[in-house]
């Protein structure tokens, strides 16, 4: 793996050098010098446009829909966000692992914490701008915890992320490169503790993930009164290569391969089209299999407005050689409506908004692994197909200080994975699939007044399936509470209460049911700032102590604290 962690930094780096050498030099080899004395007279010139006041035209001002409300205002990379320790909800997890770096931060910073479970934590962010068009930096993140809640280090964890990146900007076109590793150590302690005491190593799983990435994006071009109306045609292009390492010689890579270009018909209306490519293959290097997956994703579409009415009309057509989607489907091409709009009813108070959509979901080992750790290594992989996902949802500004909303959706999957106990072993998990109609209900609310911000959310769903009797570990109801209050200037707090209820599963030998207790997490963070450079921070976890089970057999750990500080520099 050493090797593999090798080649893939040398070809990044090889990469990365020869795009920036084009991207800075690649206009003095075809236009010549005079072209870059003219580029140089350009920058030096005084802008003497800027005293003509002519305002940009917003086509689309007033039907966008709320934003939701952000509880913390600090503009850091939230890592938990994309590799979750609690792995309490089953949110979509993205293809692309890596945080996404914020144009703005706080600034600089390293955190230091150590808590209970013998836990060490870090987390640092440096950037430096060599010039106003170039941009580098690193982030590097560490959580780890000796200890568990079973026969102590043989419940232990660990998660460490280093991620290096830069930006280019040119006068037509922005370029970003990143690369991406992750090292995730778990456990598999869901065994019978009363049957058995296992050896540590044994039981221990090594997850490494490799996310390498090119983006390359045209920018808006402005005339001399800052208007952009004539910038028409604009593109972005995602090239990547990801790779995956688990235990048991089995490994995964994957090439994704992402488009969009878009043409602005008039002021107020735009055709686009978005294409999505992955190639991947997956290894068992311990039986000397190999399997090699494609899918290609095409999706036209045509966005216009009218007064409040925002509409997008489209289509999608996808291809998939999953042999698991082919016996289900019966087909490996597959068709897809896309229609979403947003509908102002009352002006800045009542908004409905609308999405009728499908497509396939692609499904990797480096992803579903993220969603449950315990999977075990070798799995039938299969994309998921959604024939359709419509969502109806309503907002509404009560007032300057109270947001609410309500949803309803209902989607049809082919091929919807689920986690179930091993047959082999009972502390690792394997995947089936399903066909699964799913009904969505869901209401919110979010509230924030002077130093007071606070957001409920509450979502049920209900599932209708095929084959399976049991939605394995799919929760039915999930509801989280969000309140932030900042005492004085330099002390915040942030609350967040989480539930989870109707998560079920069965054993595969034993036919037995478990209906797992419902899950109550109490969580607390709170940070004091000494100066604007220096803080600290203190942060619990499960502070009602359950030892509840996101997965059947494996206990959380109890109350769990978390001290530290951060320095901004």
């Amino acid at each position: 793996m050493k090797k593999t962690i090798t080649k893939a930094l040398v070809g990044y780096f090889i990469i990365h050098s020869i795009s920036i050498f084009l991207f800075d030099y690649g206009k003095i080899f075809a236009q010549g010098q005079a072209e870059l004395e003219q580029e140089n007279l350009d920058v030096n010139k005084t802008n003497k446009f800027e005293l003509i006041s002519k305002p940009p035209i917003k086509t689309d001002a007033q039907s966008k829909p709320l934003q939701p409300l952000k509880i913390s205002q600090e503009t850091e990379i939230d890592f938990n966000e994309i590799i979750t320790f609690n792995r309490l909800t089953f949110k979509e997890i993205p293809n692309q692992l890596a945080p996404t770096i914020p144009k703005k931060v706080l600034g600089n910073y390293i955190k230091a914490g150590f808590g209970n479970y013998i836990t060490p934590y870090f987390e640092g962010f440096y950037s430096t701008d060599l010039n106003k068009k170039n941009r580098y930096g690193i982030f590097a993140h560490h959580f780890s915890s000796m200890k568990g809640v079973v026969d102590g280090t043989n419940s232990g964890y660990g998660n460490t992320n280093v991620l290096l990146f830069s930006e280019h900007t040119k006068e037509k076109v922005t370029f970003a490169s990143s690369i991406n590793y992750n090292l995730e150590r778990v456990h598999y302690f869901g065994y019978n503790q009363n049957i058995e005491t296992p050896n540590k190593k044994d039981i221990q799983q090594t997850y490494q993930r490799i996310e390498t990435k090119i983006d390359i994006n045209s920018r808006p071009q402005k005339d001399e009164f800052g208007d952009s109306n004539n910038d028409k045609l604009g593109y972005k292009i995602s090239l990547g290569f990801n790779y995956f390492d688990a235990k048991n010689d089995i490994n995964e890579w994957q090439i994704p391969l992402l488009g969009e270009i878009y043409y602005s018909v008039s002021e107020k209306s735009k055709v686009k089209i978005n294409t999505e490519f992955h190639q991947t293959q997956q290894n068992n290097n311990f039986i000397n299999e190999t399997k090699n997956r494609s899918l290609i994703n095409i999706e036209p579409s045509y966005n216009f407005s009218i007064e409040n009415l925002t509409l997008n009309i489209g289509a999608g057509i996808a291809y998939s050689s999953d042999s698991l989607l082919q016996n289900t489907t019966k087909s490996n091409l597959f068709l897809y409506p896309m229609i979403d709009f947003s509908y102002q009813l009352s002006r800045d108070k009542l908004w409905i908004l609308g999405e009728i959509k499908g497509g396939v979901k692609p499904q990797f080992l480096r992803t579903l692994t993220v969603q449950n750790p315990f999977l075990a290594s070798l799995q039938p992989l299969s994309h998921t197909f959604s024939q359709i996902d419509a969502t109806l949802i309503f907002q509404a500004k009560i007032n300057k200080n109270l947001k609410a909303g309500a949803q309803i959706g209902f989607a049809v999957y082919e091929n919807m994975p689920f986690f179930v106990p091993s047959l082999t072993d009972s502390s690792q998990f394997g995947l089936v699939y399903d066909k699964v109609n799913i009904l969505r209900l869901g209401a919110s609310s979010s509230y924030q007044k002077n130093n007071f911000k606070a957001r409920l959310s509450i979502n049920y769903f209900d599932y209708s399936l095929t084959g399976l009797e049991i939605a394995h570990h799919r929760p039915d109801f999930q509801t989280r509470l969000s309140v932030g209050y900042t005492f004085v200037e330099k002390l915040k707090t942030e609350l967040t209460f989480q539930q989870l209820f109707g998560i079920k599963t069965q054993n595969p030998i034993s036919q037995t049911r478990y209906n797992l207790k419902a899950i109550n997490k109490l969580s607390v963070l709170m940070t004091y700032k000494f100066t604007d450079q220096i803080s600290m921070f203190i942060n619990g976890y499960n502070l009602l102590g359950e030892s509840y089970e996101r997965f059947v057999y494996y206990p959380n750990n109890g109350i769990t604290f978390l001290v530290g500080g951060k320095y901004i520099f």
